[in-house]
């Protein structure tokens, strides 16, 4: 009979022999310090069945040995570790312990437990915001996604590091997090998905940092997961608390300077430039457009519509069963969106433009689910082979396109365009009209930020207003700065007034907000650039804004700081590489 396992909470040194039976939270590869080529650990993140985590860490030396037998998300009995104290800036659990493998340490899988497949220790948002340093572990936090600033880049000797602060929002509270390098494109896979609405995200394992006393979040390279829309039991009971307080999460999600907070004539008769249907099919300029045309036909090829996962993504039926490739699971639940080709001319010519459900439902005024319902006793509709009739009342109608002049590669149809937004408001139409006539000089610039707009996609159906709220956006200019001041004018939109401090040097303003950035970076980031600032940054006018209190500017050497950043623990490993050392002595 085989020994009983012993359970997470009871590990302590000097025993080695423990036996557990644990499934793999996270797994992630920390590189080597200015290699990130070469692999200097592999961290785990193991829970049990009593719902207790723990950390353990393979060695470089080992790792070859156990990388490709420990997939996240599985479960396995293991036995024979180093047990020793969890210290460290940033830990990863809160167990006082951590394991490191050996040589000796053997790894079964077996088959999937009563273990839970998900255990995060959410971090509630007061506590957070309350914090006056910064914290020892790293947390999971669960909010809703409510804005999205202007991304960033920093280059330094030919690397490029990307940037963007992102707002969450929980129980009327509001929280900023920083996130840099490959967690700007995976916010960036999200967007490009289509889904407009603010979504519900758990950011796993991030650090709370504070920069001028105010708290926020960061991503700790590698170890840091976001989840968008996951279909787990604490994003439904975060929902529901979301009801109960009253809030609306069908909001639309703020994107600093992405069209959609516009409103419909600033878009449509300011911000983005004119075209015919010619001179699109000619065009050679990446952007957004805007044409007037009509309606002429529906295009029925394909079927009109198309299954979501929660988050927005697309997923299609494979073997009867449908995997999303961002939530990285099967999906039981899907949701029906609206896919439309039409034909549309104007005095130049004809092209084909495509509708996701977003622009269809703004036309039909019927979400897909209403159409759903009207054909449900009509098998060859819902089925796909045929469209509804109501498609046809779009035959005939004026109406303004804008659209990507990204011609869509995967379509058999020449010059067939992605429609962004569509307008069929007549006022707005005859100003248009009017504008033409009058040979009025267009804008050249495009509202469109690049990095943030959206793809191939498809936004979900929200109900169309008779009025839409003006908000107003960044000039493409204008810098963003890091997470202690993220100056955007949806600020403005809360109608909160913070006051401005005058500089006598606008270049030390901007320069204070990047030092804002960077000192909320990561080594791997702040390293490429904390070289090239330090050598400017003495004596240098500080500006900053905290919450909503300006503090006057100081004369200040920005050295100190600099240090301190560069002294930090990043890495819930870092500590461990320096107890490995010893153990290899």
């Amino acid at each position: 009979m085989s020994p009983p396992f012993d359970p997470i909470s009871k590990i302590i040194p000097p025993r080695e022999a423990w036996r557990i039976k644990v499934r793999v939270l996270r797994a992630w590869t920390v590189p080597s310090f200015g290699n990130a080529d070469v692999p200097n650990s592999m961290e785990l993140i193991l829970v049990d069945e009593n719902s207790t985590k723990i950390q353990a860490t393979i060695r470089k030396q080992l790792i070859h040995k156990f990388k490709d037998h420990l997939l996240e998300g599985s479960c396995y009995k293991m036995s024979y570790f180093v047990v020793v104290s969890n210290q460290g800036s940033y830990r990863a659990t809160k167990h006082e312990f951590k394991l490191i493998f050996l040589f000796r340490t053997t790894v079964t899988t077996i088959p999937d437990d009563i273990i839970p497949k998900s255990c995060f220790s959410i971090y509630p948002f007061e506590d957070i915001l309350q914090m006056s340093q910064d914290h020892d572990y790293l947390v999971d936090v669960i909010g809703l996604l409510t804005l999205v600033g202007e991304e960033k880049n920093y280059d330094r000797d030919g690397k490029t590091v990307k940037m963007v602060v992102v707002e969450l929002s929980s129980q009327k509270m509001m929280l900023r997090c920083a996130l840099f390098g490959e967690y700007v494109d995976q916010l960036n896979d999200f967007l490009a998905s289509g889904y407009v609405e603010q979504p519900v995200v758990i950011v796993q394992l991030a650090k709370i940092k504070l920069f001028r006393g105010q708290p926020g979040l960061q991503n700790v390279m590698k170890a840091t997961k976001i989840y968008f829309n996951p279909d787990l039991s604490e994003v439904i009971d975060f929902r529901k608390s979301m009801v109960e307080q009253g809030i609306n999460g069908t909001q639309p999600l703020f994107i600093a300077n992405e069209g959609k907070s516009l409103s419909l004539e600033d878009d449509f008769m300011r911000l983005t430039r004119r075209s015919t249907i010619d001179q699109l099919h000619d065009n050679k300029e990446d952007g957004s457009f805007v044409i007037m045309g009509t309606i002429t036909d529906i295009v029925e090829e394909g079927c009109w519509w198309y299954s979501t996962c929660v988050c927005g993504k697309a997923v299609y039926p494979e073997s009867g069963v449908y995997f999303c490739d961002v939530c990285m699971h099967h999906v039981t639940n899907v949701i029906p969106r609206s896919r439309l080709k039409v034909a549309v001319s104007d005095h130049t010519g004809q092209g084909i433009f495509i509708l996701f459900d977003r622009e269809t439902a703004y036309l039909l005024k019927k979400a897909c689910a209403d159409l759903f319902n009207e054909v449900q006793k009509e098998p060859t509709v819902l089925c796909g082979d045929s469209y509804p009739i109501t498609f046809k009342t779009l035959e005939g109608k004026k109406v303004l396109l804008k659209v990507d002049t990204k011609s869509l590669g995967i379509d058999k149809y020449f010059g067939t365009f992605r429609v962004k937004r569509i307008c069929d408001d007549p006022t707005i139409i005859s100003m248009f009209e009017l504008a033409e006539n009058e040979n009025e000089v267009t804008p050249v610039k495009d509202a469109h930020v690049p990095g943030i707009g959206l793809d191939i996609g498809e936004p979900s159906y929200t109900q169309p207003t008779s009025k839409d709220v003006k908000l107003s956006v960044l000039d493409k200019d204008e810098s963003v700065p890091g997470l202690d001041d993220i100056s955007i004018d949806m600020d403005a939109n809360r109608k909160s007034v913070v006051p401005q401090v005058s500089g006598d040097n606008d270049e030390n303003q901007v320069f204070s907000d990047e030092v804002g950035s960077l000192l909320n970076s990561g080594v791997e980031e702040t390293q490429d650039f904390l070289s090239h600032l330090l050598d400017n940054s003495d004596n240098t006018d500080v500006s900053f804004i905290c919450n909503d209190v300006v503090r006057s500017k100081v004369k200040r050497n920005l050295e100190s700081d600099f240090q301190k950043a560069l002294e930090e623990t990043v890495g819930p490993s870092s500590k461990m590489i320096k107890i490995e050392d010893n153990l290899d002595g």
